[in-house]
């Protein structure tokens, strides 16, 4: 599948918003807004239908800013008229960059516009404050990362997503804003590239410490016949408990009905973990082990297409 590239950026979008974009544009989109002799950076938005404030920063950030030399990559607009991460019959857009045609319509398209860095802006579905996910530890990746946030996950798993697709050609980072609804979300994503706009280079080294976190495990949750009914009641501290110690012994899952297993996977999902993180008591399930957990929802379909959670420990960088 071959990207509808645009030179020209018609200003009606910048009043458009996310659930109304699929009126102008076709499918996943690029943007040329290059500027002769600046070296641009790539921006990606919309990966995912219902996360929308990076849209709202971008638009915002275009209409600011006269001089601004990026690529954008607009993604899954049909989504976004949904409301919903992907439709029922799309893949997940922030997993299929090892795939064909994906991996290398985009590999083209990076060494045709020598960004400087790439920007993969998201919301999370839940509480949690502003973070950067990487997905390797080089001196360039940190120093970026420190611009957005002190705060950073490293994984060693990648699920195809676009970041780690980007990072072969330049410093890349997933940003990870707030939820849509909270207005910071997209301020945050419209500072960080209003500053890459002024910097236009990456940082020789990171800014400030950075708070280090590392993937260790992927809650998912499963029905045996595919059911959405009867979900499973997670603890209600869970929500407000993003990158907080859970002490071993916490409740985890209130009551898990019959049909339903909640599992833990490793991050590269070649092992089962769950006996390691879970006791299953009662239908109730309780932490064995403490842990620190981040990007927890307790919505049924965004569980089910993605995950319930992220279990993480803290870590030392290895800068390289």
């Amino acid at each position: 599948m071959k990207f509808d590239v645009r030179r020209d950026f018609d200003e009606r979008l910048l009043q458009v918003e996310a659930s109304d974009l699929h009126r102008f544009l076709t499918g996943p989109t690029v943007f040329d807004l290059r500027r002769n002799g600046v070296q641009p950076f790539f921006v990606s938005t919309l990966l995912h239908g219902n996360e929308t404030s990076g849209w709202d920063a971008v638009r915002r950030f275009i209409a600011d800013t006269s001089d601004a030399s990026i690529v954008l990559f607009i993604g899954n607009v049909r989504a976004a008229a949904q409301a919903m991460r992907h439709l029922p019959d799309e893949v997940d857009f922030n997993r299929i960059w090892r795939q064909q045609p994906w991996r290398d319509d985009l590999n083209d398209l990076l060494e045709r516009y020598q960004p400087w860095c790439g920007i993969d802006i998201h919301n999370n579905s839940g509480p949690n404050p502003h973070y950067s996910v990487i997905t390797d530890q080089h001196e360039s990746t940190l120093a970026l990362a420190s611009i957005f946030s002190n705060r950073v996950i490293f994984t060693h798993h990648t699920l195809d997503i676009l970041a780690h697709a980007i990072s072969p050609h330049c410093p890349s980072l997933t940003v990870e804003t707030g939820t849509v609804d909270d207005l910071q979300s997209a301020q945050r994503a419209y500072d960080l590239l209003t500053r890459l706009n002024e910097i236009r280079r990456v940082p020789m080294s990171p800014k400030h410490e950075l708070e280090a976190y590392e993937t260790i495990g992927i809650v998912k949750v499963e029905h045996e016949n595919g059911s959405l009914e009867n979900f499973p009641q997670f603890d209600e501290t869970l929500k407000e408990s993003s990158f907080s110690t859970l002490a071993a012994g916490s409740p985890f899952v209130n009551c898990l009905p019959s049909g339903w297993r909640v599992s833990v996977l490793d991050p590269a999902h070649s092992l089962d973990l769950t006996d390691e993180f879970f006791e299953f008591r009662e239908r109730r399930a309780f932490l064995k082990r403490e842990i620190v957990m981040s990007m927890f929802t307790h919505t049924p379909i965004l569980a089910l297409q993605d995950c319930v959670c992220y279990f993480l420990t803290s870590t030392s960088l290895a800068r390289g």
